[in-house]
C-alpha cells in the first residue's frame, strides 16, 4: 500500500499505531500512583472529600498526550534519520512501512502537543507559573529526546530522562495538584515507578542494540552491551523491594509481586531479538501493577 492510495480509516489506524497505545498505560500507572498518594494523605489529614476528580483526570490527559507527542516524535525523527531499517527487531512502525509520511507524523505531533497544551492550562491555572515553566520543559523534552543535535535517546539518557519524567514529575507534580504540598516521603513511591519505567525502556534498547549501532544511535544499551544492560535491568526491578521496609507509606501488598519482578529478572536472558517484545509487555504491565499495589495496599490496610 503506498501512500498515494492510503484510505482515510488505514492512515487514522497507522496514526494510532504510531501513538502506540499499548505504551500508555505508564501514563495510568505514575498519574493513579501520583493520585492515590494525594488520596491517602488527603483522607487522613482533611478527609477524603477534598480529593478533585477533575484534577486528576486533566493530569492524566496531559500526561497520556504528551507521551503520545514523545511516541510520535520518536518515529518522526528516528525515520528522518534512517535509524528504522528493514531488520528492526521492534513492531515495524507506519513510518517504516511506508503508510505515513513525514508530514502525517509532523501533523500529529503538533496536533498531540495542542492537545497536551490545552489540558495542560487546567493545571498551569491550578498550580501556577511553577506549572507554566514544567509545561515548557515537558514540551522541550518531547523534541530533545528524539530530535536537536544532542537527542537524548541517543546520547544514553532515554532511560535517565523517563525515570525522571515518569518518576519524580508525573507523580509529584500530580501528587502536589490535589493537596498543594509536598513530602519528602514522596520520594520513595516516585523513585520506584521511575526505576520501573527505566527498566521499559532498558528492554526496548537492548533488543535493538545492534540496528541502533548500525544506525549510530548510542543509547546507554548499547554503551553498556548486553551483559551490563541485563545487570541494570535486574536492579531496576528489584531495588523497589529494598526501598519498601523504608518507605513512610508502607505499600505492602507490593511485595506480592516480587516472584513476577524475579521471574522477568530470569527470562530475559532467555529471550532474544523479537521476543524480548514480549518482555517489554510484561515489563510494562509491571508499573501498573505497582501502582495499582499502593491503591489496594491504602485500601486492605484498615481491613488487616
Amino acid at each position: 500500500m503506498t501512500l498515494k492510495n492510503t484510505t482515510f480509516s488505514a492512515l487514522a489506524n497507522a496514526l494510532v499505531d504510531s501513538a502506540r497505545p499499548k505504551t500508555l498505560l505508564v501514563s495510568v500507572a505514575v498519574i493513579l500512583l501520583g493520585q492515590t498518594l494525594a488520596w491517602h494523605d488527603l483522607q487522613l489529614e482533611t478527609g477524603p472529600y477534598n480529593f478533585n476528580s477533575s484534577t486528576a483526570l486533566f493530569c492524566f490527559l496531559s500526561c497520556c498526550f504528551l507521551q503520545v507527542s514523545v511516541n510520535l516524535a520518536n518515529d518522526y525523527f528516528d525515520g528522518k534519520a534512517g535509524i528504522d531499517q528493514p531488520n528492526r527487531l521492534g513492531p515495524i512502525r507506519p513510518s517504516q512501512a511506508g503508510t505515513l509520511s513525514q508530514q502525517h507524523l509532523l501533523t500529529a505531533i503538533v496536533s498531540s502537543c495542542l492537545i497536551a497544551v490545552i489540558t495542560g492550562l487546567y493545571l498551569v491555572y491550578l498550580g501556577g507559573w511553577l506549572f507554566l515553566l514544567l509545561g515548557l520543559l515537558s514540551l522541550a523534552g518531547v523534541y530533545s529526546y528524539s530530535g536537536g543535535r544532542m537527542p537524548l535517546a541517543s546520547n544514553a539518557l532515554g532511560e535517565l530522562a523517563v525515570f525522571l519524567f515518569f518518576g519524580w514529575l508525573a507523580v509529584m507534580a500530580s501528587y502536589y495538584l490535589q493537596t498543594f504540598d509536598l513530602q519528602w516521603s514522596l520520594f520513595f513511591p516516585a523513585s520506584e515507578i521511575g526505576l520501573l519505567v527505566a527498566a521499559i525502556m532498558l528492554v526496548n534498547n537492548t533488543r535493538d542494540i545492534q540496528t541502533d549501532k548500525r544506525a549510530g544511535k548510542m543509547t546507554l544499551a548499547v554503551r553498556l552491551g548486553q551483559e551490563k544492560s541485563y545487570f541494570l535491568y535486574y536492579l531496576c526491578l528489584l531495588l523497589p523491594f529494598l526501598s519498601i521496609p523504608f518507605n513512610p507509606y508502607l505499600p505492602w501488598l507490593n511485595t506480592v509481586l516480587f516472584p513476577l519482578h524475579f521471574y522477568l529478572c530470569l527470562v530475559i536472558k532467555k529471550r532474544t531479538g523479537s521476543q524480548l517484545n514480549t518482555q517489554l509487555a510484561h515489563t510494562s504491565l509491571v508499573v501498573l501493577l505497582w501502582a495499582i499495589g499502593y491503591l489496594a495496599s491504602f485500601i486492605l490496610s484498615p481491613v488487616f
